[in-house]
């Protein structure tokens, strides 16, 4: 999708201070509340706007709307290393929890 750099610049204001004010970029959904946040870190004012707010296909319900620009996603061969490292969390498995209880008993 083509967007302007006016609208381009609001995307990466949502990119910027989304881990400042608690926005999931994995998902293409934002409230009213979430945007007039990133409004005030961009301008200082809450007014978020109107190609969002008033493009009837941007709106996913009441005070939600879809903006898929702001999508930050890896993709496959773009990794870098902090991506790597998150994915290689070990997640304890059944078997873990078993043998803690026998140690236990």
């Amino acid at each position: 999708m083509n967007i302007s750099k006016r609208q381009q610049a609001y995307v990466e204001a949502i990119q910027t201070h989304a881990n400042d004010i608690g926005i999931d970029l994995t998902t293409e959904t934002f409230t009213r509340a979430e945007l007039r946040l990133v409004s005030m870190k961009l301008k200082g004012k809450k007014w978020i706007p109107n190609w969002i707010t008033h493009d009837q296909s941007r709106r996913v319900g009441r005070g939600v709307f879809s903006i898929p620009e702001a999508v930050l996603a890896v993709a496959p061969g773009q990794e870098d290393s902090d991506d790597m490292e998150q994915d290689a969390v070990e997640v304890p498995s059944q078997i873990d929890e078993d043998m803690v209880v026998m140690a236990g008993a």
